[in-house]
């Protein structure tokens, strides 16, 4: 089953028909109008398997099935609300264009739009990867000195030779490490909106999106990545939601030149404009995708080598222990 992992609530905004998109594949080098059914999803990205499901309903740890976090959470909680609130920021910006009304987000907006912004960010697959990769690799290290332990203790070597594999229902716990973790959403969502929100119009509709469209730009050097970089010193974080408008979430601590910008809705320039569809490009996975079907830049930037980049945020902690590196 194909699962979307940026909702097609989104991916319509970036669409002048709401049935497809114009696109541009980094892997084929090739533009095209795909399905919207067809771009930013995986198989069975969220599908658990039955054994799973039996065994979680027979702890009583809730009623579940194969497809509650797809349908339960996201089509009938997570998405509903998303679209709502991008609608109305969408009548901020209209009020800011036509001079009718100058909002601007209070602390408690911005909290609940840094909740929609951690949730498509967690559920991209990537981020789910090393996630999931970090946590196997931490439970490894922990059963390897648990072995050391015992064999030191109890003076038998056969627990250092002990093969103890970790499992987990990947879906699951990624949902559990990251999007259903209210704790970890709040703490993060809380430090968001802290930050500093500039909202980028552009009235040619020029702003692209991708497939991987939640970017932080680094302003500082050999930074600790706080919050997965998310909010981190130096920090912005960037996101296009629809071809007029692009959000930018500033560091509050080390850009106080913008404090006075908070909440504000300001025309990009063109050079604005250019430097957020490369960043969107840069990171795009495979699809990059443009309301006006204008791929220039990409092209530009692909005759000068002759060759797509791929940048990736790296997110895998190291783990150390005693016993080596995991």
């Amino acid at each position: 089953m194909r699962q979307h992992y940026i909702p097609r609530c989104y991916l319509k905004r970036f669409s002048d028909n709401k049935r497809s998109i114009h696109t541009y594949d980094k892997i084929h080098c090739k533009k095209y109008n795909a399905s919207l059914m067809s771009v930013c999803c995986e198989d069975d990205l969220y599908t658990m398997s039955e054994e799973y499901v039996k065994e979680s309903n027979e702890r009583g740890d809730g009623v579940i099935n194969r497809f509650t976090i797809e349908t339960d959470h996201f089509a009938h909680g997570v998405e509903p609300l998303y679209a709502r609130f991008l609608a109305q920021v969408d009548e901020i910006k209209e009020d800011w264009v036509t001079g009718k009304d100058h909002y601007r987000l209070q602390f408690l907006e911005k909290r609940e739009f840094a909740l929609h912004i951690l949730t498509q960010y967690f559920r991209m697959p990537q981020i789910g990867d090393v996630m999931v990769d970090d946590y196997i690799r931490m439970e490894r290290a922990s059963i390897d000195m648990i072995k050391e332990i015992m064999a030191v203790q109890t003076g038998n070597e056969d627990f250092r030779k002990l093969e103890v594999g970790v499992k987990c229902e990947k879906p699951a716990l990624h949902a559990n490490l990251s999007y259903l973790d209210n704790e970890t959403l709040m703490t993060f969502a809380n430090a968001i909106a802290n930050n500093i929100f500039v909202f980028m119009i552009s009235k040619e509709n020029d702003f692209y999106t991708s497939d991987f469209p939640i970017v932080v730009s680094p302003h500082l050097k050999n930074v600790s990545p706080m919050y997965m970089g998310l909010a981190q010193y130096g920090g912005e974080l960037t996101m296009p939601l629809s071809p007029s408008l692009a959000l930018s979430i500033y560091d509050r601590a080390y850009f106080k030149d913008k404090v006075e910008l908070d909440g504000a809705f300001v025309e990009a320039s063109n050079k604005e404009v250019r430097r957020q569809n490369f960043l969107r490009y840069m990171y795009a996975t495979q699809h990059v995708f443009s309301y006006k079907n204008d791929f220039s830049l990409i092209d530009f930037v692909y005759n000068l080598d002759g060759k797509h980049p791929f940048w990736k945020p790296n997110h895998k902690t190291e783990i150390i222990s005693g016993l080596g590196r995991y």
